[in-house]
């Protein structure tokens, strides 16, 4: 009896073997290759994947950003006065270097808004764990009792990837009128942090400079990777 169910066990383990490899011949002939055990492949839909189709990593490199896309809402304090800020970052434009950004803030006390907007270029491959952008935009900044102070908007950005898609430092600086009466730089250093696969930390810290202003600004902000 032993001998019978030996026999019957030895021949359910054969064909389904077999029935395995016949089932994906290909990653059957690249395990074979690498001598790779045939039931590992099988327990790994992975592993079949970069077996059948192998990833183009440099690609990958070029054209998956190493950062997110993200909406981002949050409160601001400037001097005593809190505020409200909204905004979403780095849009792509299809498979391009080109994203958009924008955002709106305003103090609940109405002493000042801002509404600005740009496109930015990276420079660098966008799976670096660094990059680089030029920003051209628009930005429109307003205070109590103050002219307003709007127009082009330029400046540059840098990227610091701690993390891919979990953590990242910016700083930017932009110039608003340049060469106008009222021009405006804007110094911003940021920085994000996941909590989840979808939810980020921020924080933000910006200095102004105008021959009308000369003050900070801070902001915590919740955001959504898209």
């Amino acid at each position: 009896m032993t001998k019978k169910w030996a026999i019957a066990v030895a021949i359910i383990a054969y064909f389904s073997l077999s029935s395995a490899a016949h089932s994906n011949p290909r990653a059957s002939r690249q395990a074979d290759e690498l001598e790779i055990d045939r039931q590992i492949i099988e327990r790994s839909p992975v592993l079949r994947r970069w077996l059948e189709k192998p990833p183009d990593l440099l690609e990958d490199i070029h054209n998956t950003p190493s950062f997110d896309k993200k909406f981002r809402i949050g409160i601001t304090s400037r001097n005593n006065s809190l505020g409200l800020e909204a905004g979403f970052e780095d849009l792509f434009v299809g498979q391009s270097s080109w994203a958009v950004s924008g955002s709106y803030q305003t103090e609940f006390s109405g002493r000042e808004s801002e509404i600005q907007a740009n496109f930015r270029y990276y420079l660098l491959p966008l799976g670096s764990y660094w990059n680089i952008s030029p920003i051209v935009g628009y930005r429109q900044f307003n205070q109590w009792e103050r002219p307003q102070t709007s127009g082009l908007d330029v400046g540059l950005l840098g990227i610091l990837v701690l993390s891919p898609h979990s953590s990242d430092l910016r700083l930017s600086h932009t110039f608003t009128s340049p060469n106008g009466n009222l021009e405006m730089s804007t110094t911003v250093l940021s920085t994000s942090y996941a909590i989840t696969n979808n939810f980020r930390l921020g924080t933000k810290i910006e200095w102004r400079r105008s021959p009308l202003i000369y003050d900070s600004r801070v902001g915590f902000l919740l955001e959504l990777a898209l």
